[in-house]
């Protein structure tokens, strides 16, 4: 069995939902592991059984190369913060620590699919569908950032729906990801620059997300990593209504001022591009 260290435990309930038949795969601690429910370059995510509190979670085992002095810092005053916000689209964080020399969180195991997942099946969204998602993203960011906690990773992969019927979405990985996880699709400018950053650059990441579920395309989707950086860099901003007719033309001043450059130049505020994202409705 593998010693936990260094867990933090909260009281949220899980979302129910049954282990899978089949042999356990391992023990870490409390948590019986039953399969893999995702593998990437950040990390994997697996079905668990939290034998402490009777309950499946989703166990998220970040890349062994992020355990320095600074990430991990960030990691434990990102997930301590995340695990007090009460705002319903924030995804609980129930546990964190260390296991096996590889840094951990738990968190509840949502039985609907991820925005990407949706955006691969349907291409893109209704505009309202759209603008609901969005503001749902928004009200997880505002509490967040009311706390001083940026998400630094928004993206679709961390905007997961509750049930199958992807209507209602929590947003995960608060303030977690690293340079294996960065999405260069929906990374600010001035991270590139190499600057300090703040709240406005999840303004301009929820920009993305809100361009790419109209669209169903990339904001700045060049051939290769350095084609798109300079994209986001010197690229002229997009306009979604010329990628897609259905889209009204009122997103495009939406979608400006997100994406602007420079963030004084920028949408103040998820709240505020999540208005103006309702109001382009109209």
């Amino acid at each position: 069995m593998t010693t936990l260290s260094g867990s933090s435990r909260g009281g949220e309930v899980a979302v129910g939902v049954p282990p899978r038949a089949g042999p356990p795969r391992a023990v870490l601690g409390p948590y019986v592991v039953q399969d893999v429910v995702h593998r990437g370059r950040s990390g994997e995510v697996l079905r668990a059984h939290d034998s402490a509190h009777d309950r499946v979670v989703a166990l998220k085992l970040l890349a062994p190369e992020d355990t320095d002095r600074e990430y991990r810092a960030r990691f434990e005053r990102s997930c301590g913060i995340a695990r007090t916000l009460g705002e319903p689209h924030v995804l609980p964080v129930l546990d964190f620590g260390e296991t096996g020399g590889r840094l951990f969180v738990a968190t509840p195991l949502l039985g609907g699919p991820d925005l990407g997942a949706v955006l691969h099946r349907e291409e893109a969204l209704d505009p309202a569908r759209a603008v609901a998602v969005v503001e749902q993203v928004a009200r997880a960011l505002a509490a967040a950032h009311a706390r001083g906690l940026a998400h630094r990773n928004i993206k679709p992969a961390n905007v997961i729906f509750t049930d199958p019927a992807a209507a209602e979405v929590r947003v995960g990985d608060f303030g977690l990801v690293s340079r294996n996880g960065l999405s260069l699709d929906h990374t600010a400018p001035e991270r590139f620059r190499g600057g300090a950053t703040d709240h406005r650059e999840d303004v301009y990441a929820l920009g993305c997300v809100l361009y790419t579920c109209l669209t169903g395309a990339r904001p700045y989707p060049g051939r290769s990593l350095p084609e798109r950086m300079r994209g986001h860099l010197e690229g002229p901003i997009p306009r979604p209504s010329e990628q897609r007719p259905d889209v009204p033309a009122a997103f495009d001043a939406v979608i400006a001022g997100a994406l602007a450059k420079t963030p004084g130049d920028r949408t103040p505020t998820v709240g505020t591009l999540a208005a103006g994202a309702r109001a382009a409705l109209a």
